[in-house]
């Protein structure tokens, strides 16, 4: 590949010229490329069209995301503390495939009582955007309360959500605390915890 400075008899060269691309960056400087020759008989392997069908789908989410003005802004904020500017596609079309993690429900501090805490650590590879929670007695069925966590334009890897109970479950059913956490890409992923009943 070859790269080229202008010179002031042409101010502008894009696009295929005889079978050579040629693309203007943002220092003026044109990269040059062969045009690759299409095989006509080429076919993709397996694993070559299941890559290709997931960069569709991510190409085709990147868009949708796009369209949420809050969600374009987070990553552009997020964008300028790295101080890489210009590079909003490829860190989305990067964040599309890597879900959220939830790496801590902590239920030490929890008994099924109103003013206990439980404490959930959850990560992504770019940002939480929101967590939520719920707790039900598992004996009878019944969500007894619910919460979200909102990052509030927050770009956060790494949240911790210490939550304190504002309702009980009878001590002798079973609790159980239901997780989801939900990453800028539009990706979620659940986890739950027993609480054994108590005597």
């Amino acid at each position: 590949m070859a790269r080229i400075v202008l010179n002031p008899a042409i101010q502008v060269i894009s696009g295929d010229v005889a079978g050579f691309v040629y693309r203007q960056q943002a220092d003026s400087s044109v990269v040059l490329a062969k045009q690759a020759l299409p095989d006509p008989n080429w076919q993709p392997s397996e694993a070559q069209a299941e890559q290709m069908q997931k960069f569709k789908e991510a190409s085709a989410r990147y868009t949708r995301l796009m369209e949420d003005g809050n969600v374009e802004q987070a990553y552009q904020k997020l964008l300028a503390e790295r101080g890489s500017t210009g590079r909003l596609r490829a860190l989305v079309i990067g964040d599309i495939p890597r879900a959220p993690k939830i790496s801590a429900v902590d239920l030490s501090n929890y008994h099924g009582e109103i003013g206990n805490t439980i404490r959930v650590l959850a990560e992504d590879s770019v940002g939480i955007l929101r967590l939520s929670m719920s707790i039900s007695d598992a004996t009878s069925g019944q969500v007894v309360e619910s919460a979200e966590k909102e990052m509030n334009g927050q770009v956060i890897g790494t949240v911790e959500w210490v939550y304190v109970a504002t309702a009980a479950v009878e001590a002798v059913h079973e609790a159980q605390v239901h997780i989801t956490a939900y990453d800028l890409a539009g990706n979620e992923i659940e986890a739950s915890e027993a609480l054994p009943a108590r005597s």
